[in-house]
């Protein structure tokens, strides 16, 4: 399986070899930068960018006592609509807080405490 696009050839008597060619690099640059994402160790990371997503990964752990709010802030630039659990540690359940969102901070309960969340916010 190709990670990166294959190079296309250039057609001969392209009147704008120069664009074909910028073109190119642009989606190269790209597909690089979407693979930079995760790099790493594969783990995520706190506001690690979700690829073409609008969306990003915010890491916390819940407090000692359960069923009690959490604010997380995350670097999204606006008020998530959503949200998806990815990982955590041990059972429980991840839950709307009464505060609402915004463009800074997301307020969320979880039913066990001290729980190990990684969360896609979008």
């Amino acid at each position: 399986m190709t990670i990166l696009a294959e190079p296309v050839i250039i057609p001969e008597g392209t009147s704008n070899p120069e664009f074909w060619y910028n073109d190119q690099l642009s989606r190269m640059f790209q597909s690089i930068q979407n693979l930079l994402l995760t790099s790493r160790d594969g783990t995520i990371q706190d506001d690690d960018k979700a690829g073409n997503l609008s969306a990003v990964y915010v890491v916390f752990t819940s407090n000692g006592t359960a069923n009690t709010e959490d604010t997380v802030s995350h670097e999204l630039g606006r008020t998530p609509v959503g949200y998806i659990p990815v990982k955590q540690d041990k059972a429980a359940v991840l839950y709307d807080g009464t505060t609402a969102a915004t463009s800074t901070n997301i307020y969320w309960k979880s039913s066990a405490a001290t729980v190990a969340w990684t969360v896609l916010i979008f």
